[in-house]
């Protein structure tokens, strides 16, 4: 029998780490394979300015994935982004 890949409710996936504060929901770890899921549909929708979090959503399509997940990890790509392009800009205007 084929194993199916969509979770039921109750069941957890080894992405989501239970929290011991039952006020707080479980931390979602964002490992390689997922993170390089995320850039790829980033880049399919234009780049990390171009992307809106609710597409890439669809376009992960993982049901562990919310909008706030891919809110608060686009937000960190983008300043990872910006400060790489500023890295490179200054260090060309220094003859490196």
């Amino acid at each position: 029998m084929a194993e199916n890949s969509k979770k039921h409710k109750g069941e957890t996936s080894e992405k989501v780490v239970p929290n011991p504060d039952l006020n707080r929901k479980p931390r979602f770890r964002w490992t390689v394979e997922i993170h390089e899921r995320f850039v790829k549909a980033v880049n399919e929708l234009g780049g990390p300015y171009e992307a809106t979090p609710k597409n890439i959503v669809k376009l992960m399509d993982d049901e562990d994935i919310t909008a706030e997940h891919i809110k608060s990890h686009l937000q960190k790509y983008r300043q990872s982004k910006d400060i790489i392009s500023t890295a490179k800009s200054t260090s060309k205007g220094k003859g490196f």
